[in-house]
């Protein structure tokens, strides 16, 4: 079996060089490239085979979600697993919602890093224990939030893409009010912005069974 050809992306050489050497040392491993910017990674996957990359979420020249749909138009086949020193709810959540397909903390060990490149390679979605219990938490707060039913209607059908003007005449009601059942939702939600409610809307389609738009 030919083993797994892996890049890693990581700005601190000392990081990058630990993750290397332990890697090396497995048969079923081959770590093809060690980069440090957006910059070297995107002309690095343009010339070699890659399976999986372990991604930095912060690189010298930027953010790595910035790039993270290129990467794939390049290889749709392959794995990016996030491994960053951010553990804050959103982070994560970006992350997965930008197509990273594993998220570990720089607080795992190296032998969760084992572990979690055989769950993406196996096709697996690998989240880290410290981020499954933040996305635990998560679930267990929304799940106790009740939406009207104006405001879940307003929620998933911005799940479905629809713009407020559109929302409004589906549910015959002014650009005004759906505006107002949007306001209360990211109040409830405790989120921001329509990309965070997209994610919930799809992290928990349970909660949006009944709901006729």
């Amino acid at each position: 079996m030919l083993p797994v050809k892996i890049l890693i992306a990581e700005d601190h050489t000392m990081m990058a060089q630990l993750w290397g050497a332990f890697l090396s040392q497995r048969k079923d491993y081959e770590v093809v490239e060690k980069v440090g910017s957006c910059k070297a990674l995107m002309e690095a996957l343009s010339v070699m085979k890659t399976d999986v990359v372990l991604l930095d979420l912060a690189l010298s020249d930027g953010s790595a979600l910035d790039i993270t749909s290129k990467i794939k138009s390049i290889s749709p086949n392959i794995k990016l697993l996030a491994i960053s020193g951010y553990t804050d709810l959103l982070s994560v959540k970006r992350a997965f919602m930008m197509g990273v397909d594993g998220y570990l903390t720089k607080t795992s060990t190296l032998e969760e890093l084992d572990k979690a490149i055989k769950s993406v390679m196996a096709g697996q979605v690998y989240q880290s224990e410290e981020v499954q219990l933040l996305l635990s938490d998560d679930t267990s707060e929304k799940e106790s939030v009740r939406l009207t039913k104006k405001e879940k209607q307003v929620a998933y059908l911005v799940y479905k893409g629809l713009s407020a003007k559109a929302i409004a005449e589906r549910l015959g009601v002014s650009f005004k009010t759906v505006e107002v059942h949007r306001h209360h939702i990211y109040q409830k939600l405790g989120i921001q912005k329509a990309s965070m409610l997209i994610w919930h809307v799809k992290d928990n389609q349970h909660l949006f069974a009944d709901v006729d738009v």
